[in-house]
């Protein structure tokens, strides 16, 4: 486990201080605006008069506190700069490396976290099972490109939620590091729903777990609640996020009913929109199909994943940092179950990886960095596809969503058989 470590976190430090996403400038300006405004933070976190905030983007803050705390601090021991500016009708927006080095490591510990927590939960099935998650994980080209090449943070919320499956037998912590999780990234709403429904099953003690999750997730909103309440009206706006949209570009978009959707708009003027409107749909058929396997099989870090994937199969924005959590699920999937789910789960895994490869990935080593270095950026080029055209994007995205329904319903339907003698049982009791 130590040389896995070793290996991927030698890549990350490697890689991190010659490469910055454009979240990471934005990330920026959300630290300034935190230092200057405080606990009503929230009251100037939308677009508006962004360019005045120091903001080089219109992107409104859409996360919970935890991030916009982080980032902050970091500002303030880091400093740093961002230099935004049009220049012959281009739009540049370079990153000091010392502020998108010092952001990344934030992210690159989480990482590591993140495959220490898979090793420990899955070595009480098998030392040998442990390392081949851990190592697939770690050494994931997705992961690696996440935290170490573009920099963004879903893998913190990530180690926060393990943590809690870790701590299960200290309920209540456990239960509040799902609620925080939320407060770093609401994108594990799904798993903590199935948390809260596995709280339900086991009557007993579910109210005091709820508790804990609530406060979990309230509780880095507590300055802001004291001391500039009126700033949290502007939350519910900020986090449900953007309209539903057409996903550009579409070799971003991981959805392929999304990229499908997007790209037959753009190559045939077909409205096509309708099938991202209604993504909840698909949604709320699969997630009970998990809720229903969870009464049965009350394997919690196995049900989890499988609600989170649920969220990447049928979501309508599926980026590609969502990618990180679906990897390490995906893995606990495998681990927990048997058979052909954990085939499909482990193939697919691997197959999320493919996509840094896919892309021109070198173009993060030079499009914010003044002064990128060449060598690296030709090296990275040399280990990737460079793919331009949408097509094969499309294709990947679609292939992604076919293989996570197909992990879905061949984890959940041969429960329902579970469920029908659960039922006649029921109905005979009744007779």
């Amino acid at each position: 486990m130590i040389v896995i470590i070793l290996l991927g976190l030698s890549i990350r430090l490697v890689l991190a201080p010659y490469s910055a996403g454009s979240d990471l400038a934005q990330f920026y300006g959300f630290a300034g605006t935190m230092l200057e405004h405080r606990a009503c933070f929230y009251a100037y976190a939308d677009a508006v008069d962004f360019w005045n905030k120091g903001w080089p983007y219109p992107w409104p803050y859409v996360y919970g506190p935890v991030m916009a705390y982080l980032l902050a601090l970091v500002r303030y021991l880091v400093g740093g700069s961002i230099n935004a500016f049009w220049r012959d009708g281009n739009y540049y927006v370079y990153i000091d490396p010392a502020w998108a080095f010092s952001v990344k490591l934030v992210f690159i510990l989480a990482d590591t976290a993140v495959a220490i927590f898979l090793y420990l939960l899955i070595r009480e099935k098998s030392e040998k099972l442990a390392l081949l998650g851990a190592t697939l994980y770690y050494l994931n080209p997705i992961t690696i490109h996440v935290s170490a090449v573009y920099g963004m943070f879903d893998e913190l919320a990530l180690a926060f939620f393990l943590l809690g499956l870790y701590l299960t037998r200290r309920e209540r912590l456990s239960y509040a590091l799902y609620g925080f999780s939320l407060a770093v990234k609401h994108t594990l709403v799904f798993p903590a729903l199935l948390s809260i429904w596995d709280a339900f099953l086991r009557s007993k003690r579910a109210i005091p777990r709820i508790v804990s999750l609530l406060l979990g997730g309230l509780l880095p909103f507590l300055p802001m609640i004291i001391l500039c309440p009126s700033s949290l009206r502007e939350l519910p706006d900020l986090l449900r996020g953007m309209e539903v949209s057409y996903t550009l570009p579409v070799s971003y978009s991981m959805n392929g009913i999304s990229s499908l959707a997007t790209y037959l708009h753009m190559a045939e003027g077909k409205d096509t929109l309708f099938l991202l409107q209604y993504w909840y749909i698909p949604a709320l058929v699969l997630l009970p199909l998990v809720f229903i396997r969870h009464v049965f099989s009350r394997n919690l870090a196995a049900s989890t994943a499988l609600a989170y994937t649920v969220f990447t199969a049928t979501y309508w924005r599926v980026n590609p940092q969502y990618l990180v959590p679906l990897v390490a699920f995906l893995i606990l999937l495998a681990a927990f179950d048997g058979g052909i789910v954990t085939i499909l789960s482990l193939f697919t895994a691997v197959y999320a990886g493919v996509w840094p490869i896919m892309q021109p990935s070198a173009f993060w080593f030079h499009v914010h960095v003044e002064n990128p270095n060449w060598t690296l950026v030709h090296f990275v080029d040399s280990l990737t596809f460079r793919i331009f055209s949408d097509e094969p994007y499309v294709a990947y995205s679609v292939g992604l969503t076919l293989l996570l329904y197909a992990v879905i319903l061949s984890a959940t339907l041969p429960y329902l058989k579970n469920l029908k003698a659960w039922l006649s049982e029921r109905e005979w009791v009744r007779t």
